[in-house]
């Protein structure tokens, strides 16, 4: 009788563990544990934290797309206190012994129940390849092999190239086969990205408050930096949060918050200074918009509150105008008119990709190559100094064998949406594309972190393909 008890509380206990770890609200709670640390500078207890959970995520849950929400926040975890990036302190906590040998530790544990629990997928015959997972080995083999016959090759290129076929390959491979397709999983990884967006409100206020953004009116965004990224990444995850607020939005009978935020967040997305932003922010924002008013629900409400936002817009920048506009005309026209991309020295960086693949056409140069005007904000000797767009980027260090598995991958992926398209399926590709586009300006889909949740999103994109399309296409194979 007793040991029936125990068996009954420890199954009570496990239960409600699950169903903590699974709550959408869960990422709230995560981050709560981030920005704190972020503002104590605990950046090791945001590790163990991360880790704990992660791991216990990993061997407990049968559907774990709950890690999407854990990886979301990865990409905020670095406090400027500690960060080792010259734009803010160049501190040298990651280099110090006893802080590295714990945080190998605590992601080496958490890779091995990554391993463990794709060894498992596999044993009970829940991993189905599928054309894109094929994609993806080739993509990953070019990373790897990356500069591989180029003169002066350097040994830090494989390694680099082993932590993008992980973070590519590894990471799709773990949670294709090990999310739920549900309506349920889509609305949890929305709510991830909302619980993303408020730290990064917070924290962007906190910014203008404490740093002297605006000064005689003038903003000057080299003080818009954070341990974690600069301005530009900043940009990049605020647009990455559009679609989710208008997909909840049309979602709830009451989503009319959720409508009004995602305008907050487009607001938000100037207030970053990321001219790759704001380029991001006029085309996801009113794609989202549209797909809310006519696939959501609601939509004579919605319609109302987006009219009544438009001309609150219109009404502070003609109050603003000294500042707010002109700022913005001036940067879109330092973009547009007046080749900004010459001006900051971007089309030498380009010029350096084309270059370097004439030297190397098969492999590419490799990653670790000196690139002309090309600023390395990152402090971290492991990750090297990039061309600042995707293309460029295998182009000039994986060569012609990279660009084209690339595009390949890239290739079937809208290919893997067309054929079943969803409003949930939508969110993701919405999501996607914003990386992708903003990632035509800068790094961000080689800053290894990003890619894990890029890898996550395109791996919920194929289990959500219906079977009986994915058997026509792949001969009887299900996603």
């Amino acid at each position: 009788m007793k040991k029936s008890s125990v068996k009954l509380n420890k199954s009570a206990v496990l239960n409600a563990v699950k169903a903590v770890l699974s709550s959408r609200f869960f990422p709230f709670l995560t981050a709560a544990v981030v920005i704190s640390c972020y503002y104590l500078g605990w950046d090791l207890v945001t590790f163990y934290y991360m880790a704990i959970v992660g791991i216990t995520m990993v061997l407990l849950l049968d559907d774990i797309s709950p890690l999407f929400g854990l990886f979301l926040f990865m990409n905020v975890m670095i406090s400027r206190k500690n960060s080792p990036s010259a734009t803010v302190n160049a501190s040298h906590y990651y280099s110090e012994t006893e802080n590295v040998a714990q945080i190998i530790v605590l992601i080496s544990l958490f890779v091995i129940a990554v391993i463990y629990r794709i060894v498992l997928t596999g044993v009970k015959r829940k991993f189905k390849p599928t054309p894109i997972f094929y994609g993806l080995c080739v993509l990953a083999a070019a990373f790897i092999m990356n500069g591989v016959a180029a003169a002066g090759y350097d040994l830090k290129n494989i390694a680099y190239g082993v932590f993008m076929a992980f973070f590519f390959l590894v990471v799709f491979t773990l949670m294709k086969d090990n999310v739920s397709p549900s309506k349920q999983t889509f609305e949890r990884i929305a709510w991830a990205f909302i619980a993303l967006s408020v730290l990064l409100l917070i924290e962007l206020t906190v910014a203008y408050a404490k740093y002297g953004i605006v000064q005689d009116g003038h903003f000057d965004r080299n003080k818009l930096m954070f341990g974690w990224g600069i301005y530009n990444t900043m940009g990049m995850l605020i647009i990455m949060c559009i679609p989710s607020a208008t997909y909840l939005a049309g979602k709830y009978k009451y989503g009319f918050p959720f409508t009004v935020y995602s305008f907050v967040l487009f607001v938000a997305a100037f207030f970053t200074l990321s001219r790759q932003a704001m380029l991001g922010a006029v085309i996801i924002s009113p794609v989202s918009t549209v797909i809310l008013l006519v696939k959501g629900k609601n939509m004579i409400p919605n319609l109302l509150i987006t009219a009544a936002c438009l001309i609150a817009g219109i009404v502070v920048l003609g109050l603003k105008q000294d500042v707010l506009l002109d700022y913005i005309i001036k940067t879109f026209k330092a973009l547009f008119v007046n080749g900004e991309l010459h001006g900051n020295g971007r089309m030498e960086i380009y010029r350096a990709a084309v270059r370097n693949f004439k030297s190397a056409p098969v492999f590419g140069t490799g990653f670790f190559v000196e690139i002309p005007n090309a600023a390395n904000f990152v402090g971290l000797s492991i990750i090297p100094a990039r061309y600042h767009n995707t293309l460029l980027q295998m182009l000039g260090a994986c060569g012609g064998f990279g660009i084209i598995a690339y595009c390949v991958h890239r290739l079937q992926t809208v290919i893997c949406y067309f054929k079943n398209v969803t409003v949930e399926r939508t969110l993701i590709a919405l999501t996607v594309f914003s990386l992708l586009l903003v990632s035509l300006f800068d790094n961000h889909m080689f800053n290894l972190l990003p890619t894990i949740v890029y890898s996550c999103l395109i791996a919920v994109l194929v289990k959500s393909q219906p079977k009986e399309k994915t058997e026509t296409q792949s001969g009887g194979q299900a996603q």
